[in-house]
């Protein structure tokens, strides 16, 4: 179909000539970047999609983006490649509805790094860039001195941070990249796993202990930085991870177990959900904490003192390869009325993706809930594990926003 014969108005394209169930049944059969594209074209058609919002489903909350099925199950690797169609056309995955299509033709032999927002950053051979997912706007980014990217960051203000080969990098508005030091002799160098910018600073937190390194990036010196001690000393390894609060003024550092379901080999069975095809289990609880603090207030007089937060309130968090996403959920549970897994989206719970920029042979989903009954079991979506020798595209959470047809999009007025 083509919508832009929709947008011109006059002709077969006269929009007085299509009723609310017409615009329903379109919508419906586009993929949700044409969908945001259809609303933008007119006013009329903006309201008359807007009002359809609950029978979609996925508006404004997050959802999984990943390959298509043909990636997972049907198809052999090499088949899968020679089709175009499954470099292009990837899932969007609502936790709790039907799974729809989504078109991003920029994405052809190119791989994410990370997304923000409507920003995606991809690489391909011959370089990386910034594409907005809706109006494909494409920004080129200086190379870098590196061939290993496992972690790319912010993205809506062109602002970037990359880790890779135990170095973080930073970049703003067309400059050049930063290279961030830390005050640490070789080989103890930081490993870096996962980092934000907050308030004109980064944060980068070393997997390895859970020391978070920041840097002011108005300050030209690399080397002047500061070291907060982790939260949490003992002798369990951890995911670390860090988010800005809600109100986006304080530092939040969130640590799981990292070892779910590896003891005595036990696997719990798969359990099908129907509302969207993906694969769940239950596993026995894990040790999972959020701290906060507000280190840019503290940083001069080096009182790094961390807090423990026991409640999101009506939030969720949504942390991977992504930059990290707190959603309000305030119209969603917390728990489950019968104690199943389902729904699977909830509010007060950590949900946990694989963020390195391809899976590894057992990739989970996870969902801790911040204050869980006794007995309460972690909510896991299990991906398949690979099923040729190529590692494969990881799935990263993904906010669609209809809203994005008024900021971004030109909304006609006829």
């Amino acid at each position: 179909m083509d919508y832009s014969r929709l947008c011109r108005g006059g002709g077969d394209g006269h929009l007085e000539a299509l009723t609310g169930d017409n615009i329903d049944l379109i919508a419906a059969h586009l993929d949700v970047t044409y969908t945001v594209r259809l609303a933008a074209c007119s006013r009329e058609l903006y309201d008359m999609i807007s009002k359809d919002e609950g029978k979609m489903h996925h508006w404004d909350e997050p959802c999984l983006l990943m390959p298509p099925p043909a990636y997972w199950f049907d198809e052999h690797w090499d088949v899968a490649r020679a089709s175009r169609l499954h470099d292009t056309v990837y899932d969007l995955v609502p936790l709790d509805h039907p799974r729809r299509s989504v078109a991003l033709p920029f994405m052809h032999d190119r791989k994410w790094l990370g997304a923000n927002g409507d920003w995606i950053a991809a690489a391909d051979h011959h370089g990386w860039c910034l594409v907005n997912v809706y109006t494909e706007r494409h920004i080129p980014l200086p190379s870098l001195p590196a061939s290993k990217i496992d972690h790319s960051g912010r993205y809506a203000d062109y602002k970037l941070i990359a880790l890779f080969d135990k170095r973080i990098f930073y970049l703003e508005g067309g400059g050049d990249w930063r290279m961030l030091e830390a005050l640490t002799p070789a080989p103890d160098y930081p490993n870096y796993c996962d980092a934000i910018e907050l308030g004109g600073h980064v944060f980068a937190v070393d997997e390895t202990d859970g020391s978070t390194y920041f840097w002011d990036t108005a300050n030209e010196n690399p080397m002047s930085m500061f070291v907060i001690p982790p939260p949490v000393v003992d002798d369990q390894q951890y995911a670390w991870f860090l988010a800005p609060t809600a109100d986006g003024k304080r530092l939040m550092i969130i640590l799981t177990v990292n070892n779910i379901g590896i003891a005595n080999a036990e696997v719990p069975p798969d359990i099908p959900y129907a509302a969207n095809g993906l694969q769940l289990r239950q596993y026995p609880p894990v040790a999972t904490y959020v701290f906060e603090q507000d280190p840019l207030s503290t940083a001069r007089a080096g009182d790094f003192l961390w807090r423990q937060v026991n409640s999101l309130s009506d939030h969720s968090l949504f942390l991977g390869l992504n930059y990290p996403i707190i959603a309000n959920l305030k119209k969603r549970e917390s728990k489950a009325p019968d104690g199943t897994l389902v729904p699977f989206m909830r509010k007060n719970c950590v949900y946990t993706a694989y963020r390195k920029y391809l899976h590894n042979q057992y990739p989970k989903i996870l969902r801790c809930n911040l204050q869980p009954d006794e007995g309460e079991t972690v909510g896991v979506i299990s991906l398949p594990k690979d099923g040729w020798d190529s590692v494969r595209q990881a799935a990263m959470w993904f906010k669609p926003a209809l809203n994005i047809a008024r900021s971004v999009l030109p909304l006609k007025k006829h």
